[in-house]
């Protein structure tokens, strides 16, 4: 019993320290608070917005291109419902 208690008290101890010293050292400017930033920077976890960026990027490879609209005259078949009639366009003999 009284080994669990003073690893308790221990462990609260050390907690306290860490986090006075931790906060210390985030309100400093100094090179031992830059190290922190720098290390997390490299990972796309902690960017989302550019692990977005990279995924849309990387999607555009893949991007097809679109067909243009075709124009009145491009159908090969037009319906005239008010006079009743269906135009056929012909296409050219193939060579």
């Amino acid at each position: 019993m009284v080994t669990a208690l003073v690893t308790v008290a221990a462990l609260l101890v050390l907690s306290v320290v860490a986090v006075v010293v931790g906060h210390r050292g985030l309100g400093k400017s100094g090179p031992s608070s830059a190290g922190v930033g720098n290390a997390f920077g490299g990972f796309d976890v902690f960017d989302p917005a550019r692990a977005r960026m990279k995924e849309d990027l990387d999607s555009k490879e893949t991007e097809g291109e679109a067909f243009p609209a075709p124009d009145d005259d491009d159908r090969p078949v037009r319906v005239d419902l008010q006079a009743g009639r269906i135009h056929i366009k012909k296409t050219p003999p193939a060579p």
